[in-house]
């Protein structure tokens, strides 16, 4: 919230530039969530033709090659010891990092694009075979971009007109096996308007 208060400043002005460029802790959260809870958790791959992976091991032509994206988004070996935590800090660039745009415009305090500039620094995408919650090479989501922008839009409207609070004592949300990531118990919610 304390993002969207300073660079929207009250304004209902939302643009695909602002959304996309001048959000950075929100789009971090967007990504962040599908790092841990992406929409396929499980993916199988067909080889083409004989290959050799990365780490040495060969495929053949015809291979199946299962992996699992719930797993890879907790790997302490690939996201760090914190893996299994929600951080979304961990796509963010600070001013020390080369975002010198963004600290340039926070010390003459003007917008960049929109009414105001974000402490939050910069957003850093991190490589698609890294963070493969769309898929990555040739196979890469064309509707990532849309997708983000989306979640993003759908996410800063809702922020802007409701009050979400969690309902006390519930089950622990799980979720169920299935070829999406589907709720077993979904996280309840009261939702109030906070406009008149």
């Amino acid at each position: 919230m304390k993002e969207l208060r300073i660079v929207l400043n009250g304004s209902e002005d939302i643009t695909y530039e602002l959304l996309m460029n001048e959000l950075p802790y929100l789009k971090s959260v967007m990504h962040e969530t599908l790092r841990l809870a992406t929409i396929v958790p499980r993916n199988i791959k067909v080889v083409v033709d004989d290959d050799v992976l990365p780490d040495g091991s060969p495929v053949r032509q015809g291979d199946i090659i299962v992996f699992s994206n719930w797993c890879m988004g907790r790997n302490r070996r690939v996201w760090g010891e914190d893996a299994a935590l929600f951080v979304p800090e961990r796509w963010l660039l600070d001013d020390e990092d080369g975002s010198e745009d963004i600290a340039h415009a926070k010390a003459k305090n003007t917008p960049m694009h929109g009414q105001g500039t974000s402490p939050f620094g910069k957003f850093k995408m991190e490589n698609q075979f890294k963070f493969n919650s769309f898929n990555a090479g040739p196979r890469l989501c064309l509707g990532q971009t849309f997708a983000t922008l989306e979640a993003m839009l759908t996410t800063v409207l809702l922020l802007q007109r409701l009050e979400f609070q969690l309902v006390p004592e519930q089950k622990t949300p799980t979720y169920r096996n299935a070829a999406t990531l589907m709720m077993k118990n979904p996280p309840l919610v009261v939702v109030k308007s906070i406009r008149h």
